[in-house]
């Protein structure tokens, strides 16, 4: 490989895979990426179609040189990102079953589903431990509370997923689950010693790599206990940045994150916890990074600290010339560069032993994905989830003949109808629902309080969920109020 070749490998490009015609600026770009630049992995993201994504698989590996790794984030299912398949319960609900052998067998299903579409790594499972309630972004998506068990269901998922011949991923190094910032926002810093990361927040990673996981994404994280050197604010950061167009949230006293230090990922990840698979930073366009470093600088940095792959950037081009520049200067050595290369290449020969040269076969898509049997493990995993913490003597099963008010809290303006649907089923008097949402006034509520006093039961059923970018997580304060 040339040099261009070989810093091209390091970079994974995203788009979102829908019908596109081959003249398209979409297209032509997907096309430019993997022939100009030689990317070594796309990145499908935000919702994409199926039967578009198998086919745009097929057409960017027969142009790539050498062959793509194809990723996506199914921490939820491939219905996390692919319409139209089942969108799975998240990893809190699943931990909440007890059982990691579901954390398995969704990990085999989740890797069968997405190998027949042409997907061959998964950043997958959340390896995070999220003892923070109201963190913004990695909430429900972790396994939980407990480091233990976060790891038991962390290892089972690896093992499933890499039955398939998938490459999994676990994120986000060191531990993101101990934050109030989202990392799409801005920089969090966690305040955490070396001493409690051992004991809470490595635990998961350890297991990961006890696993023989493929691949581990580092966070922008800022750990001041591992690197305190300080993270710049970055000029003209407020304008670039998606998540903060009003105010900018950037920390000033923030340190270089996980992502870009050699501290934590060549010294921890690497030299203190052994692995020595793929090292794949978190989103490089994200404001957490975006608030201290231009793309180039960002690229640059991410190589020098131990980094393999290099997802998102927010300008690829910029980020490939930075790193070129900085390989001809000697500021990236030769021997770094081919590291991050053999790696890539292994895992790479790794994800491809007996995939078919023509990709994905749209028959075999057609008889696996969504099937039925698929379908009724993520129906297990949603009933087992379910978990009663504390009932009043007789409060339940609520008798068919009682009238029942349903209120609904949502921090969202829409919301699924799916319980009351199967109140109305298994009641024989009507419920009457009630809805509390952002629009909401205290004179809505008010007038519903007086609406349930008729009522002999009242079931109220919360709904908040994270979103990235977003920044907190919880009801509105209406909801709150009633």
């Amino acid at each position: 490989m040339s040099v261009d070749e070989k810093v091209g490998q390091l970079f994974v490009y995203a788009s979102t895979a829908r019908f596109m015609n081959e003249g398209s600026a979409d297209y032509r770009e997907l096309a430019r990426q993997v022939r100009d630049n030689h990317v070594g992995g796309i990145l499908w993201y935000l919702v994409s179609d199926v039967y578009e994504t198998a086919f745009l698989n097929r057409k960017l590996q027969a142009l790539a040189r050498t062959p793509l790794l194809v990723a996506a984030d199914l921490e939820a299912g491939p219905g996390m990102r692919f319409r139209d398949t089942t969108y799975w319960p998240w990893p809190m609900a699943v931990a909440a079953t007890g059982d990691p052998s579901l954390a398995e067998r969704e990990g085999r299903i989740v890797a069968e589903e997405a190998r027949a579409i042409g997907v061959n790594q998964i950043y997958a499972p959340v390896a995070d431990v999220n003892i923070d309630p109201e963190n913004p972004v990695i909430n429900v998506r972790s396994f939980g509370e407990d480091p233990q068990d976060v790891a038991r269901f962390v290892a089972a998922f690896v093992r499933g997923v890499q039955s398939q011949g998938v490459l999994a991923t676990a994120k986000h190094f060191p531990g993101h689950g101990d934050t109030e910032t989202d990392s799409h926002r801005s920089l969090p810093v966690a305040k955490a010693t070396r001493s409690r990361l051992e004991s809470v927040e490595l635990v998961p990673f350890r297991a990961a790599i006890a696993a023989g996981v493929a691949s581990i994404m580092t966070a922008h994280l800022a750990v001041p206990a591992l690197d305190a050197t300080p993270a710049p604010p970055r000029s003209g950061a407020k304008q670039e940045n998606p998540y903060t167009k009003d105010v900018l949230e950037v920390s000033l006293n923030a340190t270089v994150p996980a992502s870009l230090s050699p501290a934590i990922t060549e010294g921890l990840l690497r030299g203190d916890l052994g692995f020595s698979g793929l090292v794949v930073t978190d989103a490089l366009d994200m404001g957490g990074i975006q608030d201290h470093f231009d793309p180039a600088e960002a690229a640059v940095r991410a190589v020098l600290a131990g980094a393999d792959q290099l997802p998102k950037s927010q300008n690829i081009d910029q980020a490939i010339a930075g790193v070129k520049a900085a390989v001809a200067s000697g500021r990236i050595s030769r021997e770094r560069l081919d590291g991050a290369v053999g790696r890539i290449l292994a895992a790479k020969t790794r994800a491809h032993a007996g995939s078919t040269p023509d990709g994905p076969d749209p028959e075999r898509i057609f008889r696996t994905l969504d099937s039925p049997d698929h379908r009724a493990v993520a129906e297990e995993i949603a009933r087992r989830s379910l978990t009663l913490v504390r009932e009043e003597p007789g409060a339940l099963p609520i008798a068919r003949s009682r009238r029942v008010a349903h209120v609904v809290v949502s921090d969202q303006l829409r919301f699924s109808e799916d319980l009351s649907d199967e109140l109305r089923a298994r009641l024989a008097r009507e419920p009457v629902t009630y809805r509390v949402d952002p629009a909401s006034s205290e004179a809505d509520v008010s007038e519903i309080l007086s609406g349930v006093a008729a009522a002999d039961e009242v079931v109220v059923s919360l709904f908040a969920r994270f979103q990235s970018g977003k920044g907190w997580i919880g009801l509105p304060a209406v909801g709150r109020s009633a």
